[in-house]
């Protein structure tokens, strides 16, 4: 399949929808203020990650979930599930009112993506297709007696 084109805008803002995440962790906003210890740090890890992990899909223009390329935009997808099942982990070991990870629905990303990517193309074929037929049907109509145009 070409690279993506939509589908790296889509990365780009999940990755940065991640990122300003992070630095609201960071500063600790929101139901972050009561996370402490090295189970925080490590959450700010596994978002950040995540965060790095759709900014390359997004910069590759291939995704996490490509037929070719490099190893991460093959394979990404698996590596961001694992990712976000070590952070939903994570939130099970803290004490802090924590709902949901955030990067839970970054899961579901790739193969969204992937699937408007097969959808585009399919529609382009089909699109293609039907001009073809068109073309054909108007040189066939255009000819007296019906019948095509040698050498056309």
């Amino acid at each position: 399949m070409p690279k993506l084109k939509l589908g790296a805008a889509l990365y780009g803002l999940a990755a940065i929808a991640t990122t300003v995440t992070v630095v609201l962790m960071l500063v600790r906003q929101g139901p972050w203020a009561d996370v402490h210890g090295w189970v925080f740090g490590a959450l700010v890890a596994v978002v950040a990650l995540s965060a790095v992990f759709l900014a390359v899909g997004a910069v590759t223009r291939r995704g996490l979930i490509a037929d070719d390329g490099p190893w991460i935009c093959r394979h990404g997808w698996a590596v961001l599930v694992g990712v976000t099942v070590l952070g939903f982990v994570l939130t099970l070991l803290t004490d802090a009112d924590i709902p949901w990870l955030p990067t839970s629905p970054a899961v579901f990303i790739p193969h969204w993506i992937r699937r408007l990517q097969e959808k585009y193309w399919e529609g382009r074929v089909e699109a293609e297709v039907q001009a073809v037929r068109e073309r054909n049907a108007a040189v066939f109509r255009a000819e007296p007696g019906g019948e095509p145009r040698s050498g056309s």
